[in-house]
């Protein structure tokens, strides 16, 4: 009789040993941290537009490098991650291009959008831009009129990683591109 009291004392001890065991791992996880792979950079520059064979490219630039888009994918700051040409080479009617940046360093920041090859002009092409924190910047619609026209969505400068305050405007501006 000793021997099952010994035996079953021994268990509740273990029993009670593993939920204590539970209880404090369970307090010792650390805290989630935030997914880098969530947004991939700082800003995000998107366009959107009406599902067809219509080619609109978006095209960035940062001071006076050289713009950002079909042709140079990427420089220091911005990185273009698509290029779509319609519905060319796609599964889905979804019409969409966009680019990142890496880092907000001082100064212009510009987003144009131009039409590659529309064959039903006007073409309405929605711009959307968004800080890494997920809240948008600014958010537009500009129309293209005809084939070959290149307009800017929005010109804005950054100071101390933050957009500047009505720096906004969309005055056109002529982007450097590499031959």
């Amino acid at each position: 009789m000793t021997s099952i009291l010994t035996r079953d004392l021994l268990m509740n001890m273990l029993l009670g040993l593993v939920a204590l065991v539970i209880l404090v791992l369970a307090q010792v996880n650390p805290a989630a941290q935030a997914d880098p792979m969530q947004q991939p950079g700082n800003l995000v520059a998107s366009i959107t537009w009406p599902a067809g064979p219509d080619d609109v490219d978006l095209w960035v630039s940062y001071a006076d490098e050289y713009a950002v888009g079909y042709s140079n994918r990427s420089t220091k700051i911005w990185s273009l991650l698509r290029d779509d040409l319609g519905n060319k080479n796609d599964t889905t009617a979804l019409n969409f291009e966009s680019a990142f940046t890496r880092g907000l360093p001082d100064g212009e920041y510009a987003v144009n959008v131009r039409c590659y090859a529309c064959i039903a002009a006007p073409v309405p092409v929605s711009v959307d831009i968004r800080l890494a924190d997920g809240g948008t910047v600014w958010r537009g619609q500009v129309d293209i009129l005809k084939n070959g026209q290149e307009r800017t969505a929005i010109r804005f400068r950054v100071a101390d990683g933050q957009v500047v305050a009505d720096s906004a405007n969309q005055a056109f501006k002529q982007m450097k591109r590499k031959s």
